[in-house]
């Protein structure tokens, strides 16, 4: 499934970022505090740093990308210093993540990914009220557990080692979930295909008909960036949960490969 495929790819850059090198951290928050990066407003993330380790990661994932989306867009030449900084620093988290270290491929990949990347978590459902990503891990943690850093991550390893972890279909075919599967397929329709099947037999063939559904408003803004340095957010508290946030918000940007 297209959701339940996206959400293992970002938990396990999350559970892999948990033990960053001092290389990775330092190219990391290095770039998270320059003005650059202020289009995918990492500061938000470090919140996790201050957050208890029993409080949900929900709130604080909806925060940051309601802050992203009200960002312009990041140019091809920002994404390219995020990759340089990653790249230079953390080759062997990349490595680890099945990901290339090759800056150059990995530059032309992030540019053509993250526009519909941006898109996809940019949704929001006018009913609800809240981003889909909010709303579609609020339905998984109904459904399981509450969803703190740790419960997330060995959920996510739970999966990966072939246990079963049950998303409810209703969760798995919502309105928001088809929005972001057409999203994904109308701008990555090579990477998406792939999906189909799987898609289809959980939800139907009315799922992949291309069709947004009503409700759904794309809230990705188009003004330009105001850049702001975001160092003094970016404390040595906040260094290694900030960090592997930052790690898996990068690997986030394959999630349709």
């Amino acid at each position: 499934m297209f959701f339940r495929s996206a959400l293992l790819f970002a938990g396990a850059g999350i559970a892999a970022a948990q033990s960053l090198s001092s290389q990775c951290n330092s190219a990391l928050l290095s770039f998270a505090g320059s003005s650059d990066s202020t289009c995918l407003n990492p500061s938000a993330l470090v919140q996790l740093a201050l957050s208890s380790s029993s409080s949900s990661i929900i709130p604080t994932v909806d925060s940051w990308l309601t802050g992203l989306c009200a960002q312009g867009p990041c140019s091809n030449a920002t994404l390219q210093a995020a990759v340089t900084n990653i790249t230079a620093g953390c080759s062997a988290e990349l490595q680890s993540l099945g990901e290339t270290s090759d800056p150059a491929t990995l530059t032309t990949a992030v540019q053509e990914v993250y526009p519909t990347f941006r898109q996809v978590v940019c949704l929001k459902d006018t009913g609800v009220g809240s981003l889909c990503v909010t709303e579609l891990l609020t339905g998984i943690q109904t459904a399981t557990t509450t969803l703190t850093l740790t419960n997330f991550v060995n959920l996510i390893t739970q999966a990966m080692s072939g246990q079963n972890v049950s998303i409810p279909q209703n969760v798995e075919c919502s309105s928001c979930s088809k929005a972001m599967y057409t999203t994904a397929a109308a701008g990555l329709p090579s990477l998406v295909s792939s999906e189909q099947s799987a898609v289809e037999s959980t939800c139907g063939t009315s799922f992949t008909d291309g069709q947004m559904p009503s409700g759904i408003q794309e809230t990705a803004s188009n003004s330009t960036t105001t850049t702001t340095g975001g160092a003094a957010a970016l404390s040595v508290s906040s260094l290694n949960i900030g960090a592997a946030m930052l790690v898996a918000v990068s690997s986030a940007f394959a999630i349709f490969a």
